[in-house]
């Protein structure tokens, strides 16, 4: 293994350069800045203390001035010890291919004591955090501030905390913001004031998630990396192939269950949407939904991409009159509620295939049963979501199919694009099924081995019942 799972992380959001190309000085200096936000905390400045304390009405200047002095305190022995720790030893654990901006780790003793020291920073920081907001907490507030002071400040809190222990996600829409995620659809105040419950609900429980991740992921990383010092440089040439493979499959369960540590927060985000349904108009709630589901679930909503540019050209198209473009959208809106529906329901199955694929590297499974690997009845009950999801995917998909067919008669060029979207959506059908049916013989194969194995030969019974006293 060359590179730490957190760089991993940071590849897979794309942060590297194709092969061919030179990584500037100014792009490995934000790959640089972006690496170490993973292993260094970054301070609040004055400005960003001011700026909450203002948010939340706080008219007292002097306890403003006295939590940000408590807070440059608090920061001193961080950056003296283990802040200090992490920069002295940073160039000799990682490094950055000036070519392709790759992220190389030097697993060395060094790198044992960099990630000890982070635990420490990262614990510390988090400490000095909750100080300054029980400083804001107290401080006298304007007569025009409304709302509960503390559960105001209490929001920062957590906010702040999701920045400072955050990481990047290996899984699309993990780190979803539920405000972010609200305003991007409903707009009217008195609509966000109705949610606001829910919001802090789901803060709370993401508060606590985050916090059980972020020791997970240190936990890991800490165990990856003592693995790798013990067995030291290219270990890989001194066991043979049946220890190397276990060590392999070892490594590949620590990558499997950082990637777990993402299923608690996506499960509250879906119960936090589907929450919503009580509380905001059956309009509103479904774009929510939607929203939540493309962001979560991108790779479910390639067919809503291609419908939609099929029908900007259809709608923008000289071939056909208004009336007929008036039929086209009364047609898409008769249609698009079912629509959704699906893809609820597709992105529904997609969490529960997330939560089986994951489960025997799950947050409930000890470090000591990583490597186990998932028994056979894990692997039936994964196999069998991933089937029920290209069930749903293509069901999903033959709705479309039918929604677009009757566009095939309003023009010639308006039939080409008609028929070379339906010859795609046939490649795509013709490409799950065909997957659809190999899951099934494999799901039987197992049920099979399953039943073996659970097979007791009548005559060894005999001979052990024989034998017994």
């Amino acid at each position: 293994m060359t590179i730490l799972s957190f760089c991993l992380m940071l590849l897979s959001l794309g942060i590297a350069r194709p092969v061919d190309a030179q990584v500037s000085v100014a792009e490995r200096t934000r790959l640089e800045r972006a690496l170490r936000s993973l292993y260094e905390p970054t301070a609040m400045d004055e400005a960003r203390i001011r700026g909450m304390a203002k948010d939340l009405g706080i008219e007292d200047d002097d306890a403003v001035s006295n939590a940000i002095e408590t807070y440059q305190r608090t920061w001193k022995p961080l950056l003296e010890g283990p802040i200090k720790t992490i920069r002295d030893r940073w160039a000799a654990c990682f490094s950055i291919d000036p070519q392709i901006g790759r992220i190389e780790t030097s697993f060395t003793p060094e790198l044992t004591a960099l990630l000890n020291a982070k635990g420490e920073a990262f614990r510390a920081a988090d400490a000095a955090d909750e100080a300054v907001f029980d400083h804001l907490r107290i401080a006298k507030r304007g007569k025009d501030f409304k709302g509960d002071q503390s559960i105001a400040t209490v929001r920062e809190q957590r906010k702040r905390r999701r920045e400072l222990l955050g990481f990047p996600d290996r899984l699309p829409g993990t780190s979803i913001e539920a405000a972010d995620l609200l305003t991007s659809v409903a707009t009217d105040p008195e609509l966000l004031d109705a949610v606001l419950p829910a919001l802090d609900e789901w803060e709370l429980k993401v508060d606590t998630a985050l916090v059980s991740r972020w020791s997970r992921l240190e936990a890991i990383e800490r165990m990856r990396a003592e693995l790798e010092v013990e067995l030291g440089p290219g270990w890989r040439r001194l066991v043979d192939g049946e220890e190397r493979a276990t060590l392999d499959a070892e490594f590949e369960a620590m990558d499997d269950a950082m990637v777990a540590t993402e299923i608690p927060r996506r499960r509250i985000n879906a119960d936090m949407v589907a929450g919503l349904a009580r509380r905001l108009p059956p309009l509103v709630f479904l774009q929510i939904v939607r929203r939540h589901h493309e962001l979560a679930h991108p790779a479910l909503f390639v067919e809503d991409q291609r419908l939609d540019r099929l029908i900007f050209d259809v709608l923008e198209s000289d071939d056909i009159d208004d009336r007929s473009k008036e039929d086209v959208e009364s047609l898409l809106a008769a249609t698009a509620e079912r629509l959704n529906r699906l893809g609820v329901d597709a992105a529904r199955q997609a969490d529960l295939t997330l939560q089986s694929q994951y489960r025997h590297v799950g947050e409930t499974i000890p470090f000591s049963q990583l490597a186990d690997g998932p028994s056979i009845d894990d692997d039936i009950d994964a196999l069998q979501d991933e089937i029920n999801l290209l069930d749903l995917v293509l069901k999903r998909r033959r709705e479309f199919d039918h929604l677009v067919r009757p566009l095939a008669g309003l023009g010639e060029k308006i039939d080409f694009r008609v028929r070379n979207h339906r010859a795609v959506t046939s490649a795509f059908d013709r490409r799950d099924t065909w997957s659809r049916d190999r899951l099934r013989e494999t799901v039987e194969d197992l049920l099979l081995i399953r039943e073996r194995s659970s097979w007791i030969d009548p005559q060894i019974l005999d001979e052990s019942t024989s034998d017994a006293p």
